[in-house]
């Protein structure tokens, strides 16, 4: 039979998981944490802009023409600097200088060109986990496309706007985006492994389920006390015992004894009995230092017990 669970059970059940999907979430933070500053190794940016301009040879058109065909070349500039010529250059220099070890691949993949929209702007910008090696393979990169630009291209005047720094902070890996995916995929965790211990779970949850779901009928419940509400309960009946006689009745005879009398051949009575001992336990006999056994009572009970019928007697 399908089960189904209402918006307001699901609200319940998270509320009582809320403790595995806190535990989820900040177990999703710490190893975002510990990824992000122990293991992910930072990454460093450096940028240097630069210009190019090319003349048109209209002179009449000169204004819109060379403003067009400048951002038209501006393509052309990256497919350039991405190119063999300028990244083979840039490691035979990086070589000499730095005593790079890559390849004009490794360069390559290292450049980013930038373009500012609607300018004849462009940035030349080179990541690396060394930000000294950054700036530097930044720089010598805009040099090289500075005097190969015009034996290549169209170009007619490259200029060099602004160098590379060397970086300072890091700009990988986002520290606040990644522990905020690492909270919330936590909390995903959480939520999730909550629904699913509900999916699973197969026992009785209520009288209702027994009699919607299994169609069976309920002929009684015994409520389920806790350990705070049985000792009260056991308070109670203390007071009881301890305030009135107790009374064992029987077909004609009344049997009365009080709690403070000593039982008959004991050294024990049942008021010294500890407030704490629970009821429900087998007293055992063997505990007991018994002295003394007074037999002549069992006379007169004899007697009454004749006159009873023969199946309340004792063999």
């Amino acid at each position: 039979m399908e089960e189904t669970i209402s918006l307001q059970e699901i609200v319940t059940l998270l509320k009582k998981k809320a403790v595995l999907i806190l535990s989820m979430f900040f177990i999703g933070i710490g190893i975002s944490a510990l990824t992000t500053f122990m293991v992910i190794t930072p990454k460093y940016s450096a940028t240097s802009q630069l210009i190019a301009t090319s003349q048109s040879k209209d002179n009449t058109n000169a204004n819109t023409d060379s403003i067009n065909s400048n951002l038209m070349m501006i393509n052309t500039y990256k497919d350039f600097i991405k190119g063999r010529v300028v990244t083979e250059a840039a490691r035979e220099q990086l070589e000499k200088e730095i005593g790079f070890k890559g390849t004009a691949d490794d360069i390559k993949n290292m450049i980013a060109v930038e373009q500012t929209q609607q300018s004849q702007m462009f940035s030349i910008v080179v990541t690396s986990e060394n930000p000294e090696e950054a700036a530097t393979v930044a720089n010598v990169v805009s040099d090289i496309f500075k005097k190969e630009a015009k034996e290549y291209t169209d170009a007619d005047k490259v200029s060099v706007i602004s160098k590379a720094e060397m970086p300072i902070n890091p700009v990988s890996p986002n520290k606040k985006i990644n522990l905020a995916i690492g909270g919330i995929l936590g909390l995903i965790i959480g939520i999730g492994l909550s629904l699913l211990s509900q999916l699973f779970n197969r026992t009785v949850k209520s009288i209702d389920y027994m009699s919607d779901q299994l169609n069976i009928p309920i002929l009684g419940s015994i409520p389920l006390m806790d350990d705070k509400s049985i000792a009260e309960v056991r308070k109670k009946q203390w007071a009881a015992l301890e305030d009135a006689n107790s009374t064992i009745e029987g077909s004609s005879d009344h049997y009365e004894f009080d709690l403070d009398d000593e039982v008959d051949g004991l050294e024990a009575d049942l008021s010294s009995l500890r407030k704490d001992v629970n009821l429900e336990e087998t007293i055992d006999l063997s505990e007991l230092n018994i002295t003394k056994i007074d037999l002549t009572n069992l006379e007169n009970e004899a007697d009454v017990l004749s006159k009873k019928p023969d199946h309340r007697r004792k063999r």
